[in-house]
């Protein structure tokens, strides 16, 4: 039996035979994937999937002819042009020929696009959950309507909107908090809570900078796992036509116990403090209910492109393993995988710089304040003062718990790294064999690409902080954190 083309790699064939390569049944995705990319305003490009997709080799080829012929104009687009992430995920025509008009106002007419024949690696950028290659268009998923025209200024809006409410609370309890040493544990509870919701709003908002800004923005590339294209290619992998979404059962806890603490939020606003029902009460707990949930969905996304990556992975090694000894295939394959694994990799790396301060500080000032009030007479002798304090920690450690936690099974772990690295453990199992320089010089390519992170150092600078913070907590005023007003109450 002949052996299959390259881009339709077989999986998990007994020696001698063929699996033949299984296509999506149903190219249709689940809406559900469509309305948590609407929810989250991630829809920023008016296309969402280009014609083709071009990998890094091509994309130079390209640049070389557009450059001879003229088309490039601009100085501004040869940055652009030379970008991994940005020819793939963020130029306005990302994978798109270029309009005849270019060529044709020059006197020129040529094939921008010839090739000498279909590229393995570009049609590796098309794989499905078998690694075959299955190309697609915008109608055959359905993106369709959720994508209308004037989705990405509408996105724009909401998040500018977003950032614009969140801050003009912070800048309202930081007039109130800031400078009085007293006040410094109510001004860190409340500081934990709004930095949290801060992280998804502001993450997207720059991913449309990125987009807005392209060659402008290198220090950007983190910002493009926010972009619609990005998911949809690394999602590609997952079945999700026939499938829906993974791990439902988890899409469903960030989607309900974020509603959940909003709720019990809520309660302590009204009911159990005895305020009341304000119209400004109800308002602000409708919007926090909706910042929460957009976090909730922002850390299943982050689950989302980490099962994806781990599967891409796989496809990768096994692809390795059927074309062991053609290097430049396999290199440009893997290259065109580790660029948006290290734009993922940035994207977790920057989210918990931002979180675990939040963490820290939370669990710190919740600990003092726990058990601060144990020595205030105006909490302990005032039973409502009392039953508010406990509601509010029960609050502040569920929150603590659900976040942390949640963030935990998304990424695996603290980091993503060891799904890099277990995939480079597969490969040294695989360089076993008669083709051990293909290995070597692969496996050392790999080395060279690999990050280094400074979380830990992060980690070490911000629990010095904590430590000082703790040491000045003994002074603080604890009874101003229950007097029913909205302010008092809203603490994590």
């Amino acid at each position: 039996m002949d052996k299959p083309t390259v881009d339709t790699p077989w999986i998990n064939c007994p020696p001698g035979e063929v699996e033949v390569p299984r296509r999506s049944e149903n190219r249709k995705w689940t809406p559900l994937f469509w309305v948590i990319l609407k929810f989250m305003c991630l829809f920023y490009h008016r296309v969402v999937v280009p014609r083709e997709r071009v990998c890094f080799s091509c994309s130079v080829d390209r640049f070389r002819k557009r450059s001879r012929m003229g088309v490039v104009e601009r100085p501004k687009r040869y940055d652009a042009e030379l970008d991994p992430l940005l020819v793939a995920h963020e130029y306005p025509d990302a994978g798109n020929e270029p309009r005849p008009s270019d060529v044709e106002s020059r006197g020129e007419m040529s094939s921008l696009v010839a090739q000498p024949g279909p590229c393995p690696v570009c049609d590796a950028l098309w794989w499905n959950q078998d690694g075959v290659t299955e190309r697609y268009a915008e109608k055959e998923i359905g993106v369709g309507r959720w994508n209308h025209r004037g989705s990405g200024a509408l996105s724009s809006l909401l998040l500018l909107g977003a950032l614009t409410l969140i801050t003009y609370d912070i800048v309202n309890f930081m007039k109130e908090l800031w400078g009085q040493p007293d006040m410094i544990l109510k001004l860190m509870k409340k500081m934990t809570l709004y930095i949290v919701l801060l992280v998804y709003p502001l993450l997207s908002l720059c991913s449309k900078l990125r987009s807005l800004l392209t060659s402008r923005t290198p220090n950007f590339q983190w910002a493009s796992a926010l972009n619609a294209r990005y998911l949809v290619k690394q999602t590609q992998v997952l079945d999700i036509g026939n499938k829906g979404i993974p791990q439902k059962l988890f899409f469903f806890f960030c989607l309900v116990t974020p509603l959940l603490t909003a709720v019990y939020r809520f309660l302590i606003f009204t009911v159990i403090s005895g305020c009341g029902f304000r119209a400004t009460t109800v308002l602000t707990s409708i919007v926090g209910i909706i910042f929460i949930e957009a976090f909730g969905l922002y850390i299943y996304l982050l689950y989302l492109l980490r099962v994806s990556f781990q599967r891409q992975f796989n496809l990768l090694t096994l692809y390795f393993r059927d074309h062991e000894g053609e290097e430049r295939r396999c290199r440009g394959a893997f290259f065109s995988t580790i660029v948006d694994f290290h734009c993922f990799k940035g994207l977790v790396n920057l989210s918990i710089f931002v979180m675990f301060p939040a963490f820290v500080f939370a669990i710190s000032s919740n600990l003092t304040y726990q058990y601060m009030i144990a020595n205030s007479p105006c909490i302990t002798e005032n039973p409502l003062n009392m039953n508010i304090s406990h509601h509010n920690l029960r609050l502040a450690w569920s929150e603590i718990i659900l976040t942390f936690g949640s963030y935990l099974v998304a990424i695996g772990g603290i980091q993503v790294d060891y799904v890099f690295n277990n995939f480079v453990t597969n490969l040294l199992h695989l360089r076993l064999s008669e083709h051990r320089i293909f290995w070597n010089n692969l496996i050392k390519d790999i080395n060279h690409v690999t990050q280094d992170s400074y979380f830990y150092l992060v980690t070490i600078i911000f629990s010095f902080i904590s430590i000082y913070l703790a040491f000045n907590f003994s002074s603080q005023d604890v009874t101003d954190l229950v007097v029913c007003n909205t302010t008092a109450i809203m603490c994590v």
